[in-house]
């Protein structure tokens, strides 16, 4: 029923070309109980936190039952979370664009909306990092690993908002920005240079 409430919803803002003014209306346009709605959602709010959150979370579904998933890097399963949920936000660019276009304002704060997505981010992308440090793939730094994730949605987050304003034809520029921001992210989360200048400093101090 969450599925159908969230579908709806969707389907009522491009029609009217604007969300809802109260649960009473919503239920009322769908011939339903408005006690019914609650059995499902807080509020309007609520609902709409949890529609990019559902989408992530089928996209991580469906990335983690493909066939080579368990046999990528942990940058390989980064870049392919990435792709995957571009590709399945074309369907509904239209409303994403809407949101956008609302609540989107140039602050250093995003939409309350996207609160459930970044709890589902963190969850989900923080064990492809874990893996990635295990692996040697991304290096571990004192007090820094652990906000490796937050940086990942940050990049995230750049890539959402980069696809909703790109014009290029089959969307071919945020495919190069995905390719060029997490290769990025990945090279920086793995060993530089400087680590290996600090290993050696390290080393000559311990051993003076």
């Amino acid at each position: 029923m969450k599925t159908q409430l969230i579908q709806k919803y969707i389907q009522y803002t491009l029609d009217h070309n604007s969300t809802p003014q109260s649960v009473y209306l919503f239920a009322k346009h769908l011939d339903m109980v408005e006690q019914d709605f609650y059995n499902h959602f807080a509020s309007l709010e609520s609902l709409e936190s949890h529609i990019y959150q559902n989408w992530f979370e089928a996209t991580m579904e469906q990335c983690s039952q493909s066939e080579p998933w368990n046999s990528y890097s942990s940058r390989e399963k980064v870049l392919s979370v990435f792709y995957t949920f571009i590709e399945n936000l074309k369907s509904n660019r239209s409303f994403v664009q809407f949101l956008k276009q609302r609540d989107w304002k140039p602050s250093l704060q995003w939409p309350a909306y996207l609160k459930g997505l970044h709890q589902s981010f963190l969850s989900q992308i923080q064990p492809i990092l874990s893996e990635g440090i295990a692996t040697k793939e991304i290096e571990e730094r004192k007090f820094i690993d652990s906000k490796y994730v937050e940086g990942l949605w940050l990049n995230f987050l750049f890539v959402l908002k980069f696809w909703i304003d790109d014009t290029s034809n089959a969307f071919e520029k945020t495919d190069a920005a995905i390719e060029k921001s997490v290769n990025l992210a990945m090279d920086l989360m793995g060993k530089s240079p400087l680590d290996a200048a600090l290993d050696f400093g390290k080393f000559l101090f311990q051993n003076k």
